[in-house]
């Protein structure tokens, strides 16, 4: 049995590997599934070189990876909310907490051995990815972990954490949240709020430049629409970013 927590092809294109498994997802997460393929990715990879500064960002971030051979496999399961499974005689609970990083984020409680698997709800040492939104609903899903009091905590990316991992992402959340209400209240585009956001004792976590994505998606929640036409994709403001160098 295979539990994806959320649909982003690092989490879930070697669906496929594990021939036998019975697949449980969110329905919210098979659903994007078919969304972000591994042959849109692939494509994306093929423009990159005609993209300048922001298609070698591109390549140096997907390098490791090759969409092209990726085969991926559907969820055989899905379920919204809530499911409780056995897997020998262990209760596993799946708790559906998103949307937040993605549409239909899971966390995997191993109740007897009081063990969390976060998914990418927790990036540990590493700068979360506020993809979908919104914010109150990633704060909270690490509230539900905390309740759980688990004895080792699993996060999606990032050294094995316990409750004070959990409420240093959540400081993060806070900290982009209240500076991007600043200066979305200010006139400012996302790019320039992005460029300027200081992130102080976060900036020496890897990947600091997707506060462009995170000031992009909080944007949306705020004016409670799509990006206006115009808006830069949030890769060309992370590859901006990531030339620059945090702001401390």
């Amino acid at each position: 049995m295979l539990v994806n927590t959320h649909a982003n092809g690092d989490h879930t294109f070697g669906n496929g590997l594990v021939a036998n498994a019975s697949i449980v997802a969110s329905a919210a997460s098979a659903a994007e599934m078919e969304e972000q393929t591994a042959a849109s990715l692939a494509a994306m990879m093929r423009r990159a070189p005609e993209w300048g500064e922001t298609g070698a960002y591109l390549r140096r971030i997907f390098s490791p990876f090759d969409f092209e051979g990726a085969r991926p496999k559907a969820p055989t399961r899905t379920f919204t909310s809530f499911l409780s499974i056995k897997v020998g005689d262990k209760t596993v609970d799946l708790h559906e907490v998103g949307p937040a990083h993605t549409a239909g984020d899971v966390i995997v409680h191993v109740v007897e051995d009081g063990v969390v698997f976060s998914g990418d709800i927790l990036f540990v040492d590493c700068t979360p990815i506020l993809w979908t939104g919104p914010v109150a609903n990633w704060l909270e899903a690490c509230d539900l972990i905390a309740a759980l009091n688990p004895r080792v905590i699993v996060p999606g990316h990032g050294p094995i954490t316990d409750l004070a991992g959990v409420r240093r992402v959540q400081d993060y959340l806070r900290h982009i949240d209240r500076e991007a209400r600043i200066r979305y209240d200010a006139g400012l585009s996302v790019m320039e709020a992005a460029l300027d956001i200081r992130l102080a004792s976060f900036a020496d976590w890897g990947d600091a430049e997707r506060v462009a994505v995170n000031v992009s998606t909080l944007y949306r929640e705020y004016r409670g629409r799509p990006d206006p036409a115009g808006e830069p994709s949030p890769f060309r403001t992370m590859a901006a970013l990531a030339a620059r160098g945090p702001r401390r």
